[in-house]
């Protein structure tokens, strides 16, 4: 019995060694497929060499890009406050202000902003003499009476404006 005993025990130890070479063959088969996968991702923790499309830089250039997103919308609101007063409504009347001068030489000139404030210039012309006059417009209203041609000259810059 004794020799079965001895017989068994080989079979035991030749097992084990066998079982223990086969978990070694697997660990080194599961390490080297383990370092193939993250070769395939090490652009993701910046250890590759050359790649310059690591995951820190590109999200350090997607947070570049939301703060200059930012800064737009900001120059953005500012030129939508300032462009409110810029002249946008616009409209020139030409005609005849004196008997005897043809060509319709004298003009009435319009200029408004989103609010409507602006100026209406006059320039009139006789046969040997020129006038200009300004008026100051606020919000759509003149500083003095106007004449017809200069109601006109407001009227359609108000009605022209974006």
């Amino acid at each position: 019995m004794d020799q079965v005993d001895q017989i068994g025990f080989e079979y035991v130890v030749l097992g084990a060694v066998a079982l223990g070479a086969l978990g070694v063959i697997l660990g080194i088969a599961a390490l080297m497929r383990l370092r193939s996968m993250s070769g395939r991702f090490s652009w993701l923790t910046d250890k590759s060499e050359g790649n310059i499309d690591t995951l820190p830089k590109l999200l350090a250039a997607v947070e570049n890009n939301g703060r200059d997103v930012r800064e737009l919308q900001d120059a953005f609101q500012q030129a939508l406050v300032e462009a409110r007063t810029h002249f946008k409504r616009m409209s020139i009347v030409r005609y005849n202000a004196f008997d005897g001068v043809a060509g319709q030489q004298s003009y009435s000139l319009c200029l408004l902003d989103e609010n409507q404030n602006g100026i209406l210039i006059s320039n009139l012309v006789g046969t040997n003499f020129s006038r200009s006059y300004a008026v100051e417009i606020k919000t759509g209203e003149p500083a003095r009476p106007l004449g017809e041609e200069e109601k006109a000259a407001l009227a359609s810059a108000t009605k022209n404006g974006n």
